[in-house]
């Protein structure tokens, strides 16, 4: 029996307005992060999901190293654990 994880969270990160551009660059570029929208003034909503927290903390390290990233807030957090036996996985 195999048990899979799937990890969502959401933040707010506050970058520069300057540097909001270098900000969607490296979401875009990110497999697990998605730029939801950020406005003029540089308030950022971003969505993760990766397949467990130490992921999502890695993505949230990488977006907090982000040139013009002054601060970023995690929201919200959610996981859902599925379990398949062996014998599901082979069909």
């Amino acid at each position: 029996m195999r048990t899979d994880e799937l990890h969502i969270s959401s933040l707010i990160v506050h970058v520069k307005p300057e540097n909001i551009s270098n900000l969607t660059t490296c979401i875009e570029a990110s497999q697990q992060a998605e730029l939801v929208t950020v406005t003029e003034k540089g308030k950022a909503i971003v969505v993760i999901e990766a397949a467990n927290q130490r992921e999502i903390m890695k993505c949230i390290d990488n977006i907090n190293d982000i040139d013009g990233v002054v601060h970023t807030s995690l929201v919200y957090h959610e996981f859902e654990q599925s379990t398949q036996n062996n014998s599901e996985e082979a069909q």
